[in-house]
């Protein structure tokens, strides 16, 4: 945390949270999902998946009161367009038929660090998934939220290829929320 007045500050106490008491949505073009995977199980493959929606509040006391976020499956991208085209299709994805992950939080454990607990729906498959929150920043009507995540393709029903892609996902988010007018 810095020492100047103007620095955004590091709101990890329950009570900076509080500050933080209303409704946000969620700024898609400044909000970012990243992954990396492992192909072959040794080399990493990493990528991402555009934001398309989310909300979230907080109550006075800076307890989570509701969450919710979408990325776009046909965006995913690892700078490998017939990698991309076969995880967008049906054996992955399927993102014809499924155009949307959705992660609804359900609430925050306050700690060192904060865990968001939730569920990621994918292929309307649900499935528990914990954020480890690693920042979270105020500056004026904006907050930046950073967290990361492990997810097990295999549970989400995403099976394909067994033998030359891993199961898990590190997931890296940089979610933007503007205050909701």
């Amino acid at each position: 945390m810095s020492s100047s007045d103007d620095a955004p500050a590091n709101v990890f106490a329950p009570t900076g949270l509080a500050a933080l008491s209303g409704d946000w949505t969620l700024d898609p073009a400044e909000s970012t999902v990243e992954f990396t995977g492992r192909h072959f199980l040794f080399f990493p493959v990493t990528g991402s998946v555009p934001v398309r929606s989310g909300r979230a509040g907080l109550d006075a006391a800076g307890s989570l009161t509701h969450l919710d976020a979408t990325v776009g499956v046909a965006g995913f991208d690892t700078g490998n367009p017939q990698r991309d085209r076969k995880v967008r299709g049906p054996g992955f994805l399927d993102a014809g038929r499924f155009p949307v992950l959705r992660y609804a939080g359900e609430r925050v454990a306050q700690g060192a660090p904060p865990v968001l607990t939730g569920v990621l729906t994918v292929k309307e498959r649900e499935v528990p998934v914990d954020f480890t929150v690693d920042e979270v920043t105020a500056d004026g009507e904006q907050v930046v939220v950073r967290a990361t995540a492990e997810v097990d393709r295999h549970v989400c029903g995403v099976g394909a290829m067994r033998a030359v892609v891993g199961p898990r996902l590190a997931l890296r988010v940089r979610a933007v929320f503007v205050r909701t007018p």
